[in-house]
């Protein structure tokens, strides 16, 4: 009979909490490795499965809960260095850290040097988080500033071997002396290993123009006369590029900015190894789409700025307090004037432009009078709302184009911001003039302040919120209504039928789907998501634009706009995307209010009623387990545990939770933990000659193969029995599932996805642990990986997946569609031996293991929240095994050289521990925690559908929610809305008609947020999950 023991931690048993790992030693997942040659024949199952002999329990048919990647953290690599916030983008890259008060880098604000060598103390410190293996040399200073409230700020670029690293850009914030908080995106420390490239700029250059002259006209060179309108046709430069932000496409490139002729400016990027044309886009900003966007002339009196001279008036205004007479040469070179020229109705790729001159100071070209009219209301804007001088916040001349026309000679329809002036066309037939609209001006004039301060890149959410904060500048410097270019629509517009070009307060303006004219999306789950457009920046920007409607409405313009410069100049970078944002107006929000002030939530309730982010005012605690928990298991539970004492020929043993009363159940040796059903009936395991067997779990204990392919290295059972997955010894990405029901085998391939729609990466060389969720659908698994480095050097690592393998809704195969449980892990870092909390489905733990540090943890994730926490240090591998109460893990660890089963008890999260870890089981591995009751493994899942229940909409919704019902006869229906704590806050019931009938329930009481609509009807119960607008 197997003996135990319970020691404490405190006591005899100590648990090793960071035993170092040399380069030179295993993995310890490196007991997880196959042993068969890699050209080896493939295994494949050939024979039926025995079916197994379980008490039947049932799962749920609902879809099951929606797994999804989130990105990587590692507690306690900030932690230790006394971080109060950490935020992570998708790719598990850290996009923001403040410091604890006071546990800031402190630094002197006397000399610029002292400040950069502070700065680089604070990136040090944080560069392990960062994967980043050098950053005093892989981040140089670019910008230092200091703001109205006494703020410095330190704007820093990547680079890699003296090369410039594209997008790599990140912002480091002071106060009072102290270095507190980090911003900005970048890339891991790149993996190349040759920065020479093999083709030179001027080759790369000729490349891009062939290809720009496919698709547009390219213009005559020539002088205008004006020093600040001169432009180069291409001027490229060597950068490390990394195509769709994806941390491991990254590419020695040049980069070249094309001006094919006065009004384009194009981006490219051509693999400067191989002449590839990797990316390219245009950067010219435009007001709205290129068949819809303009301004018009009012027909109103305006006072404007002239200068005199001789007998000629020019449109120059030398008024501002940015002029600079000393400087200036009129009227052709003017320093810190606004210039209004006349292009005369030429064409933009052969743009002639003049000086607008009068002889009498009279003027009867109303287009220059509004351009000249809405450039000086703008800049006067900045400067007295925002401190700044002029588009360049230097005092530099503002130039505006009035009368041009497209590359046909004909009437342009539209406004741009060419990257040194605004020009404006008249209109094209869809709009009135473009240069009558005073928010269109501040929109263009917005776009040069942008690019001399976050330069945001004009493509995908970048260019979204390129166009926003434009947008946002647009409303606020013509801030009588929230409507952009309503002055330039003609009245009865057939084009824009609601009289505007977009609308921040109702961005669907009219329309239904992207199709409509003015159309944008007003909430994440309504974006655009393909590249037209850029990506969408037109678009998407509806979704920022309605997040500031609901901050201005909720604080007052006067400070929402404060919030606006203050997160676009000092803490959003080129390649922000919507996250970034929201943090952002955040941190504006806290240096000019505080932290949880008004401000500060309004903030966070504003962009996370347009779906950015999560809620920031939180929810109250108790009541009801939240929608997607599980009933827990009624039965009585024990734990199987695998002796390793080679004095006793027993394998297996049952059990209490105390870790006594042992029950010797098997002698079989095996090469995995078994896996068993939900109600603890039996088990499947795999031999150590590769059988497949059945292990009865209530006495004799009977054993069976359950399939004559001796192929096999793992095997996990679903909870309801009703299929089997199983892995083969060969090296095979592959995971073979047989369903009991259909009697047949379905082999499923394992890949990598990207962030890239329809690409996928083939690294996995084969999985080995894997367990079923709580509906029979998906597996969690972990993968062995290896990406191959040009330089020979590959790297390999294991990692997490969900893969969709069964269909409830269909009763069939799944479509194999793949999550990894983290968007990137750092180099040297891997995962693995996942298991899923007994009762919350989006909730699991698993090994993680750093070969640079010797870190080996314990560690578990939540996929609601994107928290991921640290369980406990160990020595070895843990298999870890969550509780029937959830309120505790059992794992594998070692006491004085021996295997034993340990256990720590965790709080309320289930991902982070209460208290140290104890021996619970000695001479043993691979804890197995069951209970032998059964239960209804039902879930909540937003896309969940019943035959009685059609949708529910709107969604966002502010007062009126809307759901069809569809029964054949009239039917009794309750309905009840919770909050994502699970508390119930309003409840009604009804009586459906025949047929679709359509039901509503108000929920304006409710405040801005997330909640569930329950609703039953002949005893089906649906639920979905809505969000609340303010």
């Amino acid at each position: 009979m197997k003996k135990f023991y319970l020691i404490l931690l405190s006591a005899i048993f100590v648990f090793s909490c960071n035993i170092a790992i040399s380069q030179t030693t295993n993995n310890p997942f490196s007991v997880k490795e196959k042993k068969v040659e890699k050209n080896a024949v493939q295994k494949v199952p050939v024979s039926k499965v025995e079916a197994l002999k379980v008490q039947q329990s049932s799962l749920n048919s609902s879809q099951g809960y929606n797994y999804k990647s989130i990105p990587f953290t590692n507690p306690s690599a900030l932690d230790e260095l006394n971080f109060s916030t950490v935020k992570y983008e998708k790719n598990g890259l850290l996009m923001m850290a403040e410091s604890k008060s006071g546990m800031g880098v402190m630094m002197d604000e006397r000399s610029e040097e002292s400040i950069v060598s502070s700065a680089r103390e604070y990136l040090h410190n944080i560069q392990q988080a960062m994967r980043i293996n050098n950053a005093s040399e892989e981040f140089i200073s670019q910008n230092i500033w200091t703001d109205d409230i006494n703020h410095t700020h330190i704007k820093m670029q990547q680079y890699f071997k003296g090369v410039k690293v594209d997008g790599g850009q990140i912002i480091l914030h002071a106060k009072s002396g102290e270095l507190y908080l980090f911003n900005g995106t970048y890339y891991p420390t790149p993996r190349i290993s040759n920065v020479t490239p093999k083709i030179h700029s001027s080759d790369a250059e000729s490349i891009a123009l062939a290809d720009v002259a496919t698709f547009t006209s390219i213009g005559e060179m020539k002088s205008f006369g004006f020093k600040q309108l001169e432009y180069e046709l291409a001027v490229s430069e060597l950068v490390i590029y990394h195509n769709d932000r994806d941390v491991n496409s990254e590419k020695l490139a040049w980069h070249i900015t094309l001006r094919p002729n006065f009004l384009e400016r194009w981006e490219y990027y051509v693999d400067a190894n191989t002449s590839e044309v990797i990316h390219k886009y245009d950067a010219t900003c435009s007001d709205g789409p290129a068949t819809a966007s303009a301004t018009d002339l009012n027909g109103v009196n305006r006072t404007i700025d002239t200068y005199q001279l001789g007998s000629n008036y020019y449109m120059i205004n030398t008024s501002k307090p940015m002029y600079n007479a000393t400087q200036s040469n009129l009227p052709d070179n003017p320093v810190g004037a606004i210039i209004t020229l006349d292009a005369n109705f030429t064409p933009y790729n052969n743009l002639s432009v003049d000086h607008v001159t009068s002889s009498n100071n009279s003027w009867n070209e109303a287009s220059s009078v509004s351009a000249h009219y809405n450039g000086s209301i703008t800049y006067d804007y900045y400067l007295n709302t925002h401190g700044r001088n002029s588009i360049n916040g230097n005092g530099g001349s503002i130039f505006a184009v009035v009368n041009v026309n497209n590359e046909n000679g004909q009437n342009l329809a539209n406004a741009y911001w060419n990257g040194q002036a605004m020009l404006y066309g008249n209109g094209g037939g869809v709009f009135l003039p473009l240069a009558g609209g005073l928010d269109v001006a501040a929109h263009e004039m917005t776009h040069g302040v942008i690019q001399n301060t976050a330069n945001l890149k004009y493509e995908y959410q970048s260019g979204a919120i390129n166009e926003a904060m434009a947008d946002i500048a647009g409303a606020m410097v013509d801030r009588s209504n929230w409507q952009i270019g309503e002055a330039i629509v003609p009245a009865n517009s057939p084009y824009f039928p609601t009289g505007t070009l977009r609308d921040m307060a109702n961005p669907h303006n009219g329309g239904t789907s992207f199709g409509d004219n003015g159309y944008q999306p007003a909430h994440v789950n309504e974006m655009y998501n393909g590249s037209d457009d850029d990506g969408g920046v037109h678009s998407n920007s509806g979704i920022i634009n309605h997040a500031y409607y609901f901050l201005a409405e909720s604080i007052g313009k006067d400070k929402a706009e404060r919030l606006f410069y203050r997160a676009l100049a000092n803490y959003m970078t080129q390649t922000s995307q919507f996250i970034d944002c929201r943090l952002a107006f955040e941190s504006a929000a806290k240096d000019l209010y505080g932290n949880g002030s008004t401000e500060h939530n309004a903030v966070s309730d504003s962009f996370y009623a347009v779906g950015i982010g999560d809620s920031g005012t939180g929810g109250g605690g108790g009541g009801s387990a939240p929608p997607g928990e599980i009933s827990v298991n009624p039965g009585q539970d024990y734990i199987l545990s695998y002796d390793v004492n080679p004095l006793d020929q027993n394998t297996l043993y049952i059990s209490n939770t105390q870790g006594d009363d042992f029950v010797p159940i098997s002698t079989t040796a095996l090469k995995r933990r078994p896996s068993l059903v939900d109600n603890g009936s039996v088990g499947v395991m795999i031999t150590e000659n590769s059988a497949m067997t059945s292990i009865d779990m209530n006495s004799p204990y009977d054993e069976n193969i359950i399939s004559n392919d001796y192929i096999w290295d793992n095997v996990a059972v679903s909870k309801d029995g009703s299929r089997i997955a199983a892995i083969t010894t060969s090296i095979d990405s592959a995971i073979w599932v047989y369903d009991f029901g259909k009697a047949q085998w379905a082999k499923f391939h394992l890949y990598s996805p990207t962030f890239t729609e329809g690409i996928v990466m083939d690294n996995v060389l084969y999985a080995d642990a894997l367990e079923w969720d709580y509906t029979g659908q998906y597996l969690v698994y972990d993968a062995y990986n290896e990406l191959k480095n040009d330089d020979g050097n590959n790297i390999d690592y294991w990692d997490v997946g969900f893969i969709r393998v069964w269909s409830n809704a269909q009763n069939n195969w799944g479509d194999g569609d793949i999550f990894k449980l983290f968007t990137g892990l750092p180099e040297g870092v891997s995962i693995g031996n996942p298991s899923l909390s007994k009762n919350t489905p989006f909730i699991l733990a698993f090994d993680y293991v750093n070969e640079y540090t010797g870190d080996i943890k314990i560690m578990g994730a939540n996929l609601e929240t994107g928290d991921v926490g640290e369980i406990f240090n160990n020595d070895i591998i843990g298999f870890p095994n969550y509780s029937k109460l959830d309120n505790k893990i059992v794992f594998s660890t070692t006491n004085l050289g021996s295997e034993v089963v340990g256990v720590i008890n965790l709080n309320a999260d289930k991902i982070t521990p209460s208290g140290g870890g104890s021996a619970l089981i000695n001479v043993a591995k691979w804890p197995v925690w069951y209970a032998t009751g059964d239960r209804n493994l039902m879930d909540v899942e937003e896309n969940a559908i019943d035959n009685n229940f059609i949708m529910v909409y709107p969604n966002p919704v502010s007062d009126m929610l809307k759901f069809s019902i569809n029964t054949e006869t009239n039917e009794d229906f309750q309905v009840s809305v919770l909050n994502i704590m699970g508390q119930k806050l309003i409840e009604q019931e009804g009586i459906s008609e025949t047929n679709i009938s359509e039901q509503q329930i108000d929920v304006s009481s409710l405040k801005a947020g997330t909640y569930v609509i329950r609703i039953s009807v002949k005893g089906n119960v649906v639920n979905r999950k809505f969000v609340k607008a303010l």
